[in-house]
């Protein structure tokens, strides 16, 4: 930002790479100036306190876990797609969480567009591969409670149709280790909860649908990844979390 001394940065902001960091400078700057749709972009920072002054201060105000999942989910899109066409489709990250999954609120480019990178990564040419979710594996990312998206989704599921709030993609790799897990909305006017991008701790997928070119799961690593994902059972719990948690109590 113009003038900006990163007043408070620390370490936070000479480890960050320039596709990242620009796209955090942008979010700040944006939410400052007031422009549409920017108004929850990095709203951790904006909790209970004045406005931060620049990107630096407004890290030290996410502290370092949050940091942390925004760099990790960074390197993960990178390792995805080295091009970062994906990640220039990110035009603002609202706010971050750490729990049984960890991530950030997004707003894209061009949904679109974004829905077409996501794709197209599904041969994984130069990366890594991404593949949409069934319904019922993307069931935890539509509109409102997990029994209500079921039960809404019912029809569709038995006609093998199509998630009716948000399509999501995750990343193919290892099966139980951490892996993106994308979503994007279907509905516009935006809905800023069904846009995000987040890591889970124990993915679910173990591959391919070839023939329909979606994920296929495991059903015991399933069930421990919604238990994880839905209640926090076994989450990791790093050091920047101790750290955090450690700061808190003395304030």
């Amino acid at each position: 930002m113009t003038g900006s001394l990163d007043a408070g940065a620390g370490p936070h902001l000479a480890g960050l790479e320039g596709p990242l960091r620009e796209a955090l400078e942008r979010s700040l700057a944006d939410r400052i100036a007031r422009c549409p749709g920017a108004e929850l972009n990095l709203d951790n920072a904006f909790w209970g306190a004045p406005e931060p002054r620049d990107l630096g201060e407004a890290l030290t105000r996410f502290g370092p876990s949050c940091v942390n999942v925004v760099a990790r989910i960074f390197e993960r899109i990178r390792d995805i797609d080295p091009t970062l066409g994906l990640w220039a489709q990110i035009r603002y990250l609202r706010n971050v969480w750490v729990g049984g999954s960890a991530g950030f609120k997004a707003v894209y480019a061009e949904p679109a567009a974004m829905r077409e990178r996501l794709d197209g990564q599904l041969a994984g040419t130069g990366g890594r591969r991404m593949a949409r979710d069934t319904i019922l594996g993307g069931i935890e990312h539509q509109r409102g409670p997990l029994l209500g998206a079921l039960a809404g989704s019912m029809g569709s599921l038995l006609r093998g149709g199509e998630p009716l709030d948000a399509d999501s993609w995750r990343e193919v790799h290892r099966p139980d280790e951490e892996a993106v897990h994308i979503c994007v909305g279907k509905r516009d006017p935006r809905l800023p909860e069904l846009d995000d991008i987040h890591l889970d701790w124990r993915s679910p997928v173990v591959g391919v649908d070839e023939a329909t070119g979606r994920c296929r799961y495991g059903l015991f690593i399933s069930v421990v990844h919604w238990a994880q994902a839905r209640f926090g059972l076994g989450n990791p719990v790093f050091p920047f979390q101790r750290i955090d948690d450690r700061v808190a109590a003395l304030s």
